[in-house]
């Protein structure tokens, strides 16, 4: 008897591992299945940008050459956003909340990563700081590669941050970086004064992991791009951007 009741122990025991190991298989696949769905997605939409850029008949002037239109496909779309030296190559949208766009694609489907996206209260031509968000995927994709301007010798780089919309496009360049708490107000689009607006320029830059040389002025808008970070519990990757003005 006591033969048979460690028999049917190990033989639970075998099961459960079975069990285990399946379960850790399907979500191993199912992570991977997402990432490759992502990639798939996006890149033949870089392909449609590259293909409409390239035979695009509007090209007045210079800026225009450049412009992004794929209110076609999604009447939500916002500008394209590319960051030198880093694989952030992605659509921008924005809906009526900070939440449909978080596990949707461009099209409205569900797809783990997303689609980056604007703050839902920002007015892309008019607010003073135009903040875009996005997933910290571990496969390092959408915005993970924020991460890098946590390097100094990357930040000092600077790389030009590039959002181009229907009418062209929009260059910045970093002059903060923070790690913060999710509670941390940056999340602000507009404000009452140039004094409140400039209160807040200057807790960034204070706040900043490095120090900066290109300050904005009360003039200036900004862009604010916000990841998901791991060092902590709810803690953010937030890289604060300056725009360049046209001479």
């Amino acid at each position: 008897r006591s033969m048979k009741v460690k028999s049917f122990i190990r033989n639970i025991i075998t099961i459960c591992l079975i069990i285990v190991i399946c379960i850790c298989g399907y979500k191993i696949y199912s992570k991977l299945y997402e990432y490759k769905k992502a990639d798939n997605i996006y890149n033949d939409l870089r392909k449609e940008k590259n293909y409409t850029n390239k035979n695009s008949s509007n090209k007045t002037n210079k800026n225009k050459e450049n412009s992004i239109d794929f209110s076609h496909i999604n009447k939500d779309f916002v500008c394209w956003i590319n960051i030198e030296n880093t694989n952030i190559d992605y659509p921008v949208v924005q809906s009526k909340d900070n939440s449909y766009y978080l596990h949707r694609d461009i099209y409205g489907n569900y797809l783990y990563a997303g689609t980056t996206f604007l703050d839902y209260r920002d007015y892309y031509d008019d607010s003073k700081n135009l903040i875009i968000y996005g997933h910290n995927m571990k496969n390092t994709t959408m915005f993970s590669q924020l991460e890098k301007f946590k390097e100094e010798s990357f930040f000092k780089s600077n790389p030009t941050i590039t959002l181009t919309d229907k009418n062209g496009e929009k260059n910045y360049e970093v002059f903060a970086v923070l790690l913060v708490k999710k509670d941390y107000p940056y999340t602000i689009p507009n404000f009452n004064s140039d004094d409140e607006y400039n209160k807040f320029l200057n807790k960034i830059v204070d706040d900043s992991i490095f120090s900066t040389q290109n300050k904005p002025t009360s003039s200036d808008k900004i862009l604010t791009l916000s990841t998901c970070s791991y060092e902590f519990k709810d803690a953010r990757t937030v890289v604060f951007c300056k725009e360049k003005k046209i001479n």
